[in-house]
């Protein structure tokens, strides 16, 4: 049986706790549009809101085992590529208008990203 070296099971790691903070993110902004005049504390009665809480609490935890194996200085810039996930999903669920020069934006930061995985 073939084993995954440590360097991709780190990578992989960041990318759960990236894909699981992106996936919190949108819970917390479907909470917000189910109930946009509600206030900060109203909102702990939504599902969206507790169930970003919930998967937003799992990707600190895969973040915190990833800290224990990887540099800081590389794995937390690679938590940027939660901008492109977000970028994207927000455009598909929520119809939000994602300008080119947004992105651009996030092209850059994908980029940079791309860069730091050389080293």
């Amino acid at each position: 049986m073939r084993h995954l070296s440590p360097r991709w099971t780190m990578l992989g790691g960041i990318l759960l706790s990236v894909a699981l903070n992106a996936a919190g993110q949108l819970c917390f902004k479907a909470a917000r549009m189910a109930q946009p005049d509600a206030s900060v504390l109203a909102l702990f009665l939504h599902p969206e809101t507790w169930g970003g809480l919930l998967i937003y609490g799992l990707s600190a935890v895969f973040w915190l085992w990833v800290l224990a194996r990887a540099q800081l200085s590389l794995a937390y810039p690679i938590l940027s590529l939660t901008f492109p996930i977000v970028l994207g999903l927000s455009a598909v669920f929520f119809a939000e208008a994602i300008t080119p020069l947004r992105w651009t934006g996030v092209g850059v930061i994908v980029v940079g990203v791309s860069l730091l995985a050389w080293t």
